[in-house]
């Protein structure tokens, strides 16, 4: 097999794999991992919008926390914007631009 997806529990998404360069792919298996690679693309925006509802729920409550769990929660948050950080990485590497801005929740 010259590519594949494999899911990312971090991210909560398939991510296309190549084992191969581009080029080498025939005409067919590149029209294939394109594919395959716009379904990854179409779950990428719900996923973000996942990710910053959990961002702005802990975010309402960091008012109300004592200070070990606002800790805890800032620490949360910080992987939770690595998450969405890492997500449009990807779109942008499978489109070749960002996300708009109308995407997010």
């Amino acid at each position: 097999m010259k590519y594949s997806l494999k899911q990312d529990e971090r991210l909560g998404v398939m991510k296309p794999v190549l084992f191969v360069p581009y080029e080498e792919l025939s005409d067919h298996e590149q029209a294939e991992f394109e594919l395959m690679c716009q379904k990854v693309c179409a779950k990428i925006p719900e996923a973000i919008k996942t990710f910053e509802r959990t961002y702005m729920d802990y975010f309402e409550h960091l008012d109300r926390v004592d200070e070990t769990r606002f800790y805890d929660l800032m620490g949360e948050m910080n992987e939770i914007s690595s998450c969405i950080c890492d997500l449009n990485l990807l779109y942008l590497w499978i489109e070749g631009n960002f996300l708009a801005k109308s995407v997010h929740a």
